[in-house]
């Protein structure tokens, strides 16, 4: 099989980017340095192999300004044969879902329709991790990912998908849009000055389009403004001899009460009990993510419904899971689960009679769900948010941008869709139990997907509700892991990393804190030998306390936290866990 690959890359601020907008309420971009992004060079590269291999074709296409030529410049250097900008002023400003359908629509300008669509499973600037699910939706394909291994076998595609707590056997049919995890293989990286030049890209503007809306104005999600990040820390850092800053460091923290047990006094608001009567729906899928993730999803939704007079109604693949306490008012039991036949059956069964909003957890099954419900509605969606209320009727949203920075996304759909990360939400006090108005809706079998073998792994979900997080960076060799033991077990504590650590394979992916990563509130969070960058911080901001221990005393680190000790982690940890026995016992 001779396969025609494309793959979708996207540039993007090469580290940290300021988060600010621009007059027009777009991100401001101008002056940053940009690259490829990460994920997108795994997209390339796999596409370069797979096109070789069989003897097939590749191509690369962007969308963004005339500048974005260098990411398809870099592509062209690697092997890839082909190379289409879609560049036009009119397109600034785009969310997902006006990427998508520009996207989609150059796609379907190749003279060879493209076998394979590869895309990168997210981006460090915006994390959506939706335009995939919504292209396929789009081109009305089939959809899988983030995919460590891909390889074409008899007219279809085997790939190993990974999750946050393991991996699984799942074969495609062709054509078919699969997003490329980070860790699938060694990124697409030429030396600039084997770049061709950018003569060698075919430019294509929105003329060359059929004839639709474009661009900011035409979104049905915007950010209407960003919220520079609270600052509510005062660090103490600690220097000189390890003994004495572990000492002062611990005499700090138990001042602070971070060894004290959680008291009544800070217990979560109660659920929210609906009125009887004619009520919105919110609707809240319930997937296969983790127990308190769902209770912490339902109790927001309820808070929602309370907001504006609505009502829950949870849809679920297993049943009843004590749903009605955590903030259910009626629940849908689905007897299918796949994600593309799970839409279809939404989008009939909602008909003319749309929800308020329809919410779900940003986990992979979550995403497409949403994802192919946002084109088939023409709603947008709102991804990877870390709060939400209601702002006169409609919907608002918190999510991680740059320079440590809040976005506050609107959507102007209806309804309005978001994935949340559940981590960060509240767990909040059930309420009496009660039985529950259940539906039963038919899910017809996707016969363009075939699930086998699922293992599971490490079990990243007990970040989500740890008290205590270890976060560990590239400055911890994971051979010395072990010497962290004592003190993570004396407090109980969780193991994280940064997205360095677990894209070279040293913790689980379902370990990574971050914007690309998950998102955690514990009470007491342990930076160890990591730098501080913005985009992991992000992940672990609403800590009630943040230890850092680096030897640089300019780590970026020790900005943003309460307790800092600039020490060697393997010098000063001994005494950590001496002194900490006697404040844990005590």
């Amino acid at each position: 099989m001779n396969l025609v690959v494309t793959a979708l890359v996207k540039q993007v601020p090469k580290g940290d980017h300021s988060g600010r907008l621009d007059a027009d309420g777009r991100l401001e971009r101008a002056g940053s340095v940009a690259e490829m992004n990460p994920w997108c060079r795994r997209a390339v590269a796999q596409a370069v192999r797979l096109a070789r291999e069989t003897g097939g074709r590749s191509t690369a296409i962007t969308m963004g300004p005339p500048a974005a030529v260098d990411v398809l410049r870099e592509a062209l250097a690697w092997g890839v044969d082909d190379a289409v900008q879609l560049s036009d002023p009119a397109l600034a400003g785009s969310d997902c879902l006006v990427t998508a359908r520009a996207l989609a629509a150059t796609i379907r300008l190749q003279d060879d329709p493209p076998d394979l669509i590869l895309v990168g499973n997210s981006s460090v600037d915006g994390s959506t991790g939706a335009v995939g699910a919504m292209l396929a939706e789009l081109l009305g394909l089939p959809f899988t990912g983030p995919v460590l291994s891909l390889e074409p076998v008899d007219g279809r595609l085997r790939t190993t998908v990974q999750y946050d707590t393991g991996t699984e056997s799942v074969t495609i049919d062709l054509p078919a849009v699969v997003a490329v995890a980070e860790r699938s293989c060694d990124p697409a990286k030429a030396p600039a000055d084997t770049w061709p030049s950018p003569d060698t890209v075919r430019v294509v503007t929105t003329t060359d389009l059929p004839e639709a809306p474009w661009g900011l104005s035409a979104s049905p999600t915007k950010v209407a403004q960003v919220h520079p990040a609270p600052l509510t820390r005062n660090p103490v850092i600690f220097r000189g001899h390890p003994q004495s800053q572990a000492t002062r460091a611990l005499a700090e923290l138990t001042a602070r009460g971070c060894f004290q047990p959680q008291t009544a006094a800070t217990s979560p608001e109660p659920v929210h009990t609906p009125p009887s009567g004619r009520r919105a729906a919110v609707v809240v899928l319930v997937g296969a993510g983790s127990v308190e993730g769902t209770r912490a999803l339902l109790g927001a939704a309820a808070g929602l419904a309370g907001e504006v007079g609505g009502a829950v109604v949870a849809v679920t693949t297993t049943g009843d899971q004590d749903l009605a306490r955590w903030g259910a008012d009626s629940v849908v039991v689905l007897d299918g689960d796949e994600p593309r036949a799970v839409a279809r059956a939404l989008v009939e069964w909602m008909g003319e009679g749309r929800p308020w909003a329809v919410l779900g957890a940003a986990l992979p099954w979550d995403r497409e769900v949403l994802a192919r419900l946002a084109v088939a509605f023409d709603a947008g969606l709102m991804s990877d948010l870390v709060s939400l209320s209601a702002k006169h009727g409609r919907l608002s949203g918190l999510k991680p941008s740059g320079g440590g920075t809040l976005a506050e996304i609107l959507s102007r759909g209806t309804p309005q869709i978001a994935t949340l990360r559940t981590g960060l939400l509240p767990l909040r006090t059930p309420r009496a139990d009660r039985p529950l108005e259940q539906l039963t809706l038919h899910v017809e079998p996707d016969t363009a997907i075939t699930r086998t073998e699922r293992r599971t792994g490490d079990d990243g979900d007990a970040l989500d509700r740890a008290e205590v997080v270890i976060g560990v960076g590239r400055g911890v060799p994971p051979e010395k892991y072990d010497e962290l033991e004592p003190v993570r077990v004396l407090l109980n504590a969780e193991l994280a990393a940064t997205r360095k650590v677990t894209d070279q394979g040293w913790l689980p992916h379902g370990r990574q804190i971050g914007i690309t990563g998950r998102s955690v509130a514990p009470r007491m969070y342990l930076a160890v030998g990591l730098s501080g960058n913005l985009n992991h911080l992000a992940g672990a901001g609403r800590a009630g306390t943040v230890v850092a221990i680096n030897t640089d005393p300019a780590a970026e680190i020790f900005a943003h936290c309460d307790v800092g000790l600039v020490a060697d982690w393997q010098e000063v940890m001994p005494y950590l866990v001496d002194g900490l026995r006697s404040c844990v016992s005590g």
